[in-house]
């Protein structure tokens, strides 16, 4: 026996997976929910994707400050919006305008350097950040539920509803 399969069936197995999408808006000047990572570094969360594990956002960096070296343990894509950045273990330097794809495993240092501009990046990061000391020892690490509490924890001492950041979650 056959049975016929109508649009409304299809419609209807279709939103059992329907997965909606985030719609997140980045203030670039009002920096209250912005979330501290290091001295001079923020992020701003746009997406937190906890089945895959990874992560997007914002990141902000002031002239002079840096993020600790690290590596990757699965893909980065990012895209140079504002001011200008390097890694010192390359001979590079991302400005305005600059796509950057990052493989796993090389560890490396972002560095913005004094007397420039701040900078600010869209990476959409999977996997985990591994920090290490220059002599290849882990010394912490990040991933999307790591950073998902930093900005629960920020959102809370700021007096924002940390509920506010489910909205970006899938």
């Amino acid at each position: 026996m056959t049975k016929t399969i109508t649009t409304t069936t299809l419609n209807q197995f279709h939103s059992v997976n329907l997965v909606t999408e985030v719609i997140a808006h980045a203030d670039m000047e009002d920096r209250e929910d912005w979330v501290p990572l290091a001295d001079g570094v923020l992020f701003k969360p746009l997406f937190f994707d906890v089945t895959q594990g990874g992560w997007s956002n914002l990141l902000s960096v002031q002239p002079g400050c840096r993020l600790p070296r690290h590596y990757h343990t699965a893909t980065v894509h990012g895209f140079t919006i504002r001011g200008s950045w390097h890694y010192p273990e390359h001979d590079w330097t991302a400005h305005a305008g600059t796509y950057i794809f990052e493989p796993p495993g090389e560890a490396h240092t972002l560095v913005v350097d004094d007397g420039g501009e701040e900078m600010v990046t869209f990476f959409v990061t999977r996997g985990s950040l591994v920090f290490t000391d220059a002599a290849g020892n882990v010394t912490g690490y990040e991933d999307v539920f790591t950073r998902l509490e930093q900005a629960r924890a920020h959102y809370r001492n700021i007096g924002k509803n940390p509920a506010d950041l489910d909205a970006l979650i899938r």
